[in-house]
């Protein structure tokens, strides 16, 4: 059965992408593209789903497809000029984007910078330009449960050095479709490491001072799905497990994508362009020590439904929860097994306090008690 979450727009909440969840809607492409009748499709996919009977399906079935064919590892400057420049000269109308977080975040930009003119470094580095208008008609399917990035409006761009974030309410992906077949065949770390950045994304969104209803609303659930199935879809997966963590997902990324996310996601930065840790990895490591950091601030109200959410009845009690779950999964808890040595915190304080996100938090840390948080999980 195909569920349908409709756009959405008011003064407290906005969702202008169609979105579809279920096993099969994948095929709903053929309905969509009847519909809007583009006239040069491109598909950007990662090299998994190109191995796939679906791939070969659509392939055969839509007559005006191309296939980007350079593999798409890294979104950066150079990746997405490349594709910005084959759209251009392609005369391309239409993106499908098919794959992880890297992949669909690739496509919003391209499909956006294509329209708005110029390359993406004009937007992110000299800010030059701004993205002004909606881009190319953009279909977003992702191939994991995690980024959320089929219904954010912004996209991360890595710069060897540094973390970029393409934002605007214009690069929202036209379409979504979720279609939890496609994670079928993900092996664990694939599972685990988006699968806790959904968790930590979710968690984030609610105790966000950005947060309102309906955002409250989709963390809560996708916290009480994820907490559940998470080990499960990790461990011994099955059609239902699989299917439950793409709706957790899902409803994660329509939670975090009006909130943004806050200090485990800042400090995760440096984590990942230092050290190379995976970027859900990066971003909950910091989860359990910012849950009773954050969660005694927050109304009792709030705390009772969030701890209630995760079958808990105490901060604490909520961050051995996720700590279980993360030793579960395969994950680290400490910094030091992921290669982080104590000098190098005071970096991680220096690079990983972004205003735009650690601020986002109704108790924001001061610089020393970061630090102090951080030699707490070494």
């Amino acid at each position: 059965m195909i569920k349908k979450i409709y756009p959405l727009n008011n003064a407290a909440y906005q969702m202008p992408t169609m979105v579809y969840y279920g096993r099969d809607s994948l095929f709903l492409l053929l309905d969509i593209i009847k519909e809007k009748k583009p006239q040069n499709i491109l598909l950007v996919t990662g090299e998994h789903f190109k191995t796939t009977k679906e791939f070969r399906y659509l392939i055969e079935k839509v007559n005006n497809l191309t296939v980007y064919k350079p593999i798409i590892k890294k979104c950066n400057f150079e990746t997405i000029n490349k594709l910005i420049h084959f759209c251009r000269q392609n005369s391309i109308d239409a993106i499908i984007s098919i794959g992880g977080g890297t992949v669909i975040d690739m496509a919003k930009c391209a499909a956006a910078v294509v329209v708005n003119g110029k390359y993406v470094e004009d937007y992110l580095v000299s800010g030059t330009k701004q993205i002004a208008k909606r881009g190319l008609f953009l279909v977003a399917v992702p191939t994991t449960s995690g980024t959320g990035s089929e219904v954010t409006p912004w996209a991360t761009v890595w710069d060897r050095i540094k973390k970029y974030s393409l934002d605007s309410k214009y690069i929202f992906p036209d379409i979504a479709i979720v279609d939890p077949c496609l994670t079928y065949s993900l092996p664990k770390n694939h599972t685990a490491e988006p699968g806790i950045d959904a968790l930590c994304q979710a968690i984030e969104s609610y105790w966000n001072i950005n947060s309102n209803l309906a955002s409250d609303k989709y963390a809560l659930e996708s916290i009480g799905i994820i907490l559940k199935k998470l080990s499960r879809v990790v461990n011994n997966p099955s059609p239902e497990s699989r299917d439950c963590m793409a709706w957790g997902s899902l409803l994660g990324g329509l939670a975090f994508s009006n909130t943004r996310t806050t200090i485990c996601h800042a400090v995760s930065y440096p984590m990942t362009i230092h050290w190379g840790v995976p970027h859900g990895q990066a971003a909950a490591i910091t989860l359990p020590p910012f849950i009773e950091y954050t969660f005694p601030v927050l109304s009792k109200e709030r705390l009772l439904k969030i701890l209630d959410a995760m079958q808990v009845k105490s901060p604490k009690e909520a961050a051995e929860k996720v700590t279980r779950l993360m030793i579960d999964t395969g994950l680290k808890t400490r910094l030091s097994e992921l290669g982080i040595p104590k000098r190098s915190i005071s970096l991680i304080v220096k690079e990983g306090f972004d205003p735009s996100r650690a601020k986002n938090i109704p108790k924001v840390p001061s610089p020393e008690e970061l630090e102090c948080l951080l030699y707490g999980i070494l």
